[in-house]
């Protein structure tokens, strides 16, 4: 039960996070136009998948389903995210925690996977992208924290399945 002194409402570290969900959904959709929408293309496709293109690796394909599916599922789960954020449904944090975990866990296999294509390995485990998936992930863990642990949270999201 919320006590009346105790913080509520979206405010504080909950406007960090809003427009943390905002960037990601953003960055998702850049990144996914940027970088995935190209090798869908039928020529470089048909160069990374081919077993006879000098580009070709078994991984590819793969690789880029992955990156595909699990772009468009985050930006799906994102933008429902964020219609939860603002009914400010109970539904919010557990969920957002949920998008968090997998998040980080995507990053890891995408990374694992790509270390494995050695057309793409050296920028893949370049000390500096590794810095960075260890930096979200260190990230994702400290957000993880807080909607576990926060008063505003537990007294803002409180309005039931609807």
């Amino acid at each position: 039960m919320e006590k009346p002194n105790e913080p509520r409402g979206i405010g504080g570290w909950l406007i960090v996070a809003m427009l943390g969900l905002i960037f990601t959904f953003f960055y998702v959709g850049f990144m996914s136009y940027r970088g995935l929408l190209p090798a869908l293309s039928p020529e470089t496709w048909n160069a990374l998948t081919n077993s006879s293109s000098a580009a070709y690796h078994p991984l590819f394909g793969p690789l880029i389903v992955f990156e595909g599916g699990s772009n468009l599922a985050f930006l799906v789960y994102a933008f429902w995210l964020f219609w939860l954020f603002f009914k400010k449904s109970q539904r919010f944090p557990k969920h957002c925690i949920i998008l968090l975990f997998l998040l980080a866990a995507t990053q890891i296999i995408d990374l694992l996977l790509s270390s494995q294509i050695p057309a793409i390995a050296s920028q893949t485990t370049n000390p500096e992208n590794l810095g960075l998936a260890i930096r979200s992930i260190v990230n994702d863990a400290i957000w993880i924290a807080y909607f576990v642990k926060s008063k505003r949270v537990k007294n803002t999201f409180i309005k039931p399945v609807s």
